[in-house]
């Protein structure tokens, strides 16, 4: 049985949390969600908003009749979602499957309050994919898929083609938003218990949720593991081949290359966004990573 029987497209019902320098809260305006509504390549699984909140202390929101589908992926901390007269506990690499219709209430918890991912979603796909997603699992709105980078990656991919309202992002963010449930089902299915000192996966997605900070070690040790500074550096290094700090360069730097190739932002607010207050320092850690400036990797691409 479907998931969600509706399949008209709806301005995103966003709640109303204070959103930090850290966070992001993208909404497609409802005029522009009306003409891709029509698009081929869209109306079939289309973003109606996306976003990021980190740390969400306070955040609460109650729908009595939800116009659209709803996707939240916890990545750090807890919560939990209230749903057909249960309450269920929300954790770290957990999926809610909110479809359109369904009452529910969720809240960050308030002494460990979550880091959520949220998109929400219209067309007739979509309640497919939350079944795809959903499998055979017991509990249809709730599933557990385990913290990964690559899911952090794809919502980050996914923000920073909704935030431009053109046609042609809209068209690539609704395809990014396919490519992110089919990836959310096949981790479903993949999902196991991991019994390694340091899981790797949850250290990269956290490393994704910090893009536009400045991060350092410490917090970066004590957020995802119980390992010391010194053998959380070694575990990461022999699993990767590669220093945390590192990788976090190099997550930033992927990251610019994307937002160099899909915006016409300068060098200096990429720099910015990417939290780099000297962009000539930027510049240079870019160059060490891609082995071409920012400027020239852009000017080799034609954009």
């Amino acid at each position: 049985m479907s998931l969600s029987t509706t399949t008209g497209q709806h301005p995103a019902e966003t709640s109303r949390w204070p959103l930090p320098d850290t966070g992001q809260r993208t909404v497609i305006p409802p005029a522009v969600l009306a003409t891709m509504t029509a698009h081929p390549l869209c109306r079939g699984c289309l973003p109606h908003g996306v976003g990021y909140y980190p740390h969400a202390g306070g955040h609460r929101m109650l729908r009595a009749k939800p116009a659209d589908d709803l996707l939240i992926y916890c990545v750090a901390g807890q919560g939990q979602l209230q749903v057909n007269g249960q309450t269920l506990p929300v954790t770290a690499g957990d999926l809610l499957l909110l479809p359109a219709g369904l009452a529910h209430h969720y809240q960050a918890d308030d002494s460990d309050p979550w880091s959520i991912y949220w998109v929400h979603l219209g067309g007739d796909e979509a309640p497919r994919y939350f079944d795809e997603i959903a499998g055979d699992s017991p509990e249809r709105y709730r599933v557990t898929v385990g913290v990964h980078s690559r899911l952090a990656e794809e919502f980050q991919a996914l923000l920073a083609a909704a935030t431009r309202v053109q046609p042609e992002h809209l068209v690539y963010a609704a395809n990014l938003l396919r490519s992110l449930l089919a990836f959310a089902a096949l981790m479903r299915r993949q999902h196991t218990t991991r019994h390694a000192s340091l899981d790797i996966n949850r250290v990269n997605s956290y490393l994704q949720t910090a893009l536009t900070r400045r991060l350092n070690l410490d917090e970066l040790v004590a957020a995802t593991s119980a390992l010391s500074r010194y053998h959380f550096i070694r575990e990461y290094k022999r699993q990767t081949g590669q220093t945390p700090m590192q990788a976090f360069q190099r997550i930033k730097v992927s990251h610019a290359c994307y937002l160099l190739d899909i915006s016409d932002d300068t060098v200096a607010q990429i720099a910015a966004w990417l939290g780099y207050d000297d962009p000539y320092y930027f510049s240079r850690l870019f160059k060490k990573v891609m082995g071409v400036s920012p400027q020239r990797y852009r000017r080799e691409r034609g954009h």
